[in-house]
């Protein structure tokens, strides 16, 4: 009696077994499915937006939508988020062409004082040269100079010496 007992028990235990499967199976399945109906609707809301702004970035990869259940619910809140994001966008971009315009204002300005820089240096040598020149003329020549130096020594021993010339 335990022989034949034994094998019912054995063929009760795998259908305990194959019904738990089979409902854990059905579960996962109707996950699956539900993930592909928000995917599809995602989807769909996607290409509808595209239709309807063609100019408009596709959104990032890791971007995540939150649908509910009612239909048109989530459509005003996309639509705030998206035009949370071009206001967002409009900011940066101008942002952007201020501070491409500052660098260009600046690079505008170092090139005036590089030129200013330059003229200075050149005013600066002829300035020098000009100087070095007018005291070239004004300064004797060396014999001259040498000339003067003997009468002033001559000069001046006289003038020690009571005034005779020599």
């Amino acid at each position: 009696m335990n022989s034949t007992h034994t094998p019912d028990r054995r063929e009760a235990d795998r259908l305990e077994q194959l019904r738990t499967q089979l409902s854990t199976d059905m579960e996962a399945m109707q996950q699956k499915e539900a993930s592909l109906r928000e995917y599809e609707q995602r989807i769909r809301l996607l290409l509808e937006h595209a239709h309807g702004s063609p100019a408009a970035p596709a959104p990032a990869a890791s971007q995540h939508y939150h649908f509910s259940n009612a239909p048109g619910a989530g459509q005003a809140e996309l639509d705030a988020a998206w035009e949370k994001h071009q206001r967002a966008h409009a900011l940066l971009e101008a942002a952007r062409r201020g501070l491409s315009d500052d660098r260009l204002a600046l690079r505008d300005r170092e090139q005036q004082v590089t030129q200013r820089e330059q003229e200075l240096a050149r005013r600066e040598a002829w300035v020098k040269a000009r100087e070095q020149e007018l005291t070239a003329r004004a300064m004797p020549p060396p014999k001259a100079r040498a000339r003067t130096r003997s009468r002033l020594t001559t000069a001046v021993s006289n003038l020690l010496s009571g005034g005779k010339s020599g």
